[in-house]
């Protein structure tokens, strides 16, 4: 969005990058960007230290799910993704007569 309103004319400082990055991000970055916000001067910040940053972040959050899905019971691993299907044709006579009444 920055650089299409840089494109059409809109200069925005350094300070107003970070402040607009920081503002699009969804409620699951929100610790994280109290953070930033109370830890450094945004109107110094560059945007690679941001992103740093971010990524940083990104990659621990990443690491505790993986930890989490590895940490489940092999059982309950299967149940998330375990479908069982049944077709008509596989059905015995017996079923069928039971689902018509």
């Amino acid at each position: 969005i920055t650089n299409g309103l840089l494109g059409l004319g809109k200069v925005f400082g350094q300070d107003e990058l970070v402040r607009k990055l920081l503002g699009c991000l969804n409620d699951e970055w929100e610790p994280k960007v109290t953070a930033i916000e109370e830890s450094k001067d945004l109107k110094t910040m560059e945007i690679d230290e941001l992103l740093g940053s971010l990524m940083t972040h990104e990659v621990k959050l990443n690491k505790k799910s993986a930890k989490l899905v590895e940490s489940k019971p092999q059982e309950e691993r299967r149940k998330d993704i375990a479908l069982k299907s049944t077709h008509k044709e596989d059905m015995s006579s017996e079923d069928e007569l039971e689902e018509e009444d």
